[in-house]
């Protein structure tokens, strides 16, 4: 008897948290965070759910962030938002934190504006979508669900995805892409093109250098100019 007391107040306090919940009403803040870049080689991006727009400029000697969170059914208390630098390093954290017993969900999207020749490190990235444009360094990006695009970027790019569409064009060095699922798009390349497809497409043109395919799935894969040799291997 006090087994099904007990699986009965848990089943209650469930529906309650669920019910409260859905009935949450959402919860906006917006925040700006400014660092000065001189002296720094690279922005570090810690970011669990939201948008990232990253964009460089010519005429700016700091790293500026406008952070627009969101909060469904969770408190804004537990916003967690920092930027500061750390030897060589500019390290950008924004997420929201545990709460006991919260069933509602947080996000912080994120536009960002940095000297153009910055480089850019996203090392955890969970849903939301990921755009970089307009940048003179190199770029790396882990992402677990979520659009990607990539623009006009003068270095090497480093992508290791998950699940979403990838579309990278512009790029002044060699490029490496490691995707589990989405199609992926490829164009302008002034480098080498080092691509991992699988469950999914690809369609790559233009690759000054090689262009390695390594394929695992069966989607479609379309090759336009490759100006050195295409290597394709199945798994």
């Amino acid at each position: 008897m006090n087994k099904i007391k007990i699986i009965r107040s848990i089943v209650l306090l469930a529906l309650l948290l669920v019910i409260t919940a859905c009935g949450a009403k959402e919860e906006t803040s917006t925040k700006k965070l400014e660092l000065p870049a001189s002296g720094l080689a690279k922005l570090i991006i810690d970011h669990r759910n939201g948008e990232i727009q990253i964009s460089g400029s010519t005429d700016s000697d700091k790293i500026e962030v406008v952070a627009l969170a969101i909060a469904n059914g969770i408190s804004m208390d537990k916003l967690e938002l920092a930027l500061e630098a750390r030897n060589e390093n500019a390290y950008l954290d924004a997420r929201f934190g545990g709460q006991f017993l919260a069933m509602g969900s947080g996000a912080v999207n994120l536009d960002i504006k940095v000297p153009k020749q910055l480089q850019l490190d996203i090392t955890a990235h969970r849903d939301g979508s990921i755009h970089i444009s307009d940048v003179s360094s190199s770029a790396k990006i882990d992402n677990i669900n979520g659009e990607i695009q990539v623009s006009n970027l003068s270095g090497s790019l480093e992508i290791d995805n998950r699940d979403g569409d990838i579309t990278v064009r512009n790029i002044g060095s060699d490029i490496s892409i490691n995707n589990i699922n989405g199609h992926i798009a490829v164009d302008q390349i002034d480098g080498s093109a080092d691509i991992h497809v699988g469950d999914g497409s690809l369609d790559i043109n233009y690759v000054g250098k090689d262009a390695s395919i390594t394929q695992s799935g069966n989607g479609e894969v379309k090759i336009g100019e490759v100006k050195g040799n295409v290597i394709r291997n199945k798994k």
